[in-house]
């Protein structure tokens, strides 16, 4: 038994400080990311008027909130014989069909597609729209996206200039963020990816990574990559890792922004890291290693990867010291009873102090926050909100993590949007 107690104490030490190792390097990366932005503004870029054919693609499911992100797509500044606008309608409710037969029919610049199940979920609405996908580039939007006029006029001046990308990823600014606690720590989690990372790696690597809505596909490359992989749970991450073993690149713009929301209760926020975590787990195991290995890749763009999943295998590294830990204790519990409590309690402060010291993500996330527009009086609330449902949260991820690692299925998750509220059903 104690060389059982000994093996476990010692996992759980190296596992807590590898964590403390990426909290540390995410620290720094926080740090020379926001210098970069500072020091470095990014010039406005020259708009060119060669504008190429376009297909705005909006997946939905039960969602009125794509009309709304309809109507913004309309109004692009764009030349209309260059722009073709679908809506992917998997809906299962006839009452929400209706509505959007009702808006095709009144706005002549909105074609349906539909194909009467939701099979291979959003990556499977989006591989069916290609059938009727006449542009050169792909504008894939979902369904809560509300981009502005000059949008798209702005998002392809970059294939304008370097046809070989493989696309453009725009920056989120999030439309709810002081909604309540939920969408504060929903923000903060997409703000370090917006605010810190992707900007990182821009800058470092030369290159961005999909994030699943407002990106820029490059339709070709696409066909020739097979399309997306149905029933992905993050089928931009899966794409992204693809393209980058075949050596392309991906631009992010930085300056040129969409609004969109984040999950506004506890329970929709939880279900959906816990399915980000899976999927890009997933996307890592099917193509990282190929990735790793591939003599195509400059090693900056496998740095780049691996920074963009570095915040996953912080999360797992936590998350298996505590585990070894707690069966160390347990193991470790009937040894002496006069003892016991004292262990527990001191595994308990360890603990503490143990997420204390791996709060390198918490700090990247209130400054990136910060950043991005939120005040000062609700930083402090996205500190309390990250030292409360931030801790359930943790365990959500780790949930879609070891589900992802050990090849167990994992459900589709919708959260609410209060742009679907806001419509009349």
């Amino acid at each position: 038994m104690n060389g059982w107690n000994e093996w476990l104490q010692g996992g759980a030490d190296f596992a807590l400080l590898a964590a403390r190792i990426l909290s540390f390097i995410y620290f720094l990366l926080t740090l020379v990311s926001l210098i970069m932005r500072r020091l470095h503004a990014v010039p406005p870029r020259p708009l060119s008027t060669d504008f190429p054919r376009v297909t705005v693609q909006i997946p939905t499911y039960n969602e009125l909130a794509a009309l709304t992100c309809a109507e913004h797509c309309l109004a692009f500044d764009y030349p209309k014989d260059r722009l073709q606008i679908l809506i992917g309608d998997d809906s299962s409710r006839k009452d929400i069909s209706e509505q959007i037969n009702a808006f095709a029919a009144q706005n002549p610049g909105v074609t349906l597609c539909r194909r009467g199940n939701n099979s291979g979920f959003k990556p499977g609405n989006l591989n069916h729209m290609l059938q009727q996908t006449s542009g050169d580039y792909i504008l894939v939007l979902d369904s809560d996206f509300l981009p502005e006029k000059d949008f798209l006029r702005r998002l392809v001046q970059p294939v304008i200039q370097d046809p070989r990308l493989a696309g453009v990823q725009a920056a989120w600014r999030i439309s709810n963020v002081h909604q309540n606690l939920t969408t504060l720590m929903g923000a903060g989690i997409v703000y370090v990816i917006h605010v810190v990372i992707l900007p990182f790696i821009q800058r470092f690597a030369r290159t961005g990574v999909f994030c699943g809505s407002a990106e820029l596909i490059r339709k070709d490359l696409l066909l020739a990559s097979g399309g997306w992989t149905a029933g992905a749970f993050t089928e931009d991450v899966d794409y992204s890792l693809r393209v980058f073993t075949k050596g392309y690149h991906i631009t992010y713009l930085e300056e040129v922004t969409c609004t969109c929301e984040v999950p506004y209760t506890p329970g929709d926020l939880f279900r959906q890291q816990m399915r980000w975590a899976y999927g890009v787990m997933r996307a890592f195991m099917c193509h990282g290693w190929r990735l790793l290995c591939s003599r195509v890749v400059h090693f900056r763009a496998k740095l780049a990867a691996l920074c963009f999943g570095g915040g996953y295998l912080m999360v797992f590294l936590m998350l298996l010291s505590i585990f070894l830990a707690g069966a160390h204790l347990v193991l470790d519990s009937g040894a002496d009873p006069v003892t016991e409590p004292v262990a527990t309690a001191g595994f308990l402060l360890d603990t503490a102090g143990n997420f204390l010291f791996t709060c390198g993500m918490l700090i990247s996330s209130l400054c990136a926050s910060f950043v991005a527009g939120v005040s000062l009086r609700n930083v402090g609330k996205l500190v309390l909100a990250s030292l409360s449902l931030g801790v359930v949260l943790l365990f959500f991820v780790g949930k879609g993590l070891f589900r992802a690692l050990f090849g167990l299925p994992m459900q589709w998750f919708m959260v609410r949007k209060n742009g679907n509220e806001g419509r009349p059903a």
